[in-house]
């Protein structure tokens, strides 16, 4: 079921252009509809593009009112709560956020967007 829900060509998807709160839901929903181990694989890579640009998902986990665990643990209402304050107070994280969503292609059909291959 993997091969399904994660697209091997990244999708042109705008997910910046979405509301704060469009965005989380898409996260969510995006997020209920994978399989347990995709789930993890998509927030150990959403960690991993974070601190390639020098941010930590677990330092706003505490002041956002989600218990300090391990991203792994994390619900989708979580994550999409985290990505929906990252969208409102970090916009430089939006491009990591971007990259990783594009790597999904559930979270194009989630979002109502075409997700179509990008230009070369």
């Amino acid at each position: 079921m993997a091969k399904n829900i994660k697209s091997k060509n990244r999708v042109a998807i705008s997910f910046g252009s979405l509301d704060p709160n469009e965005l989380k839901g898409v996260v969510r929903d995006g997020l209920v509809s994978m399989t347990l181990t995709d789930r993890e694989e998509f927030i150990r890579t959403l960690e991993a593009e974070m601190r390639r640009i020098s941010l930590n998902v677990r330092s706003y986990l505490i002041p956002l009112g989600i218990p300090g665990r391990t991203p792994d643990d994390l619900t989708p209402t979580e994550v999409g709560h985290l990505i929906r304050y990252l969208k409102i107070n970090v916009p430089n994280a939006m491009p990591a956020i971007e990259h990783v969503l594009a790597g999904y292609s559930v979270f194009a059909e989630k979002s109502g967007q075409h997700a179509g291959p990008l230009a070369a």
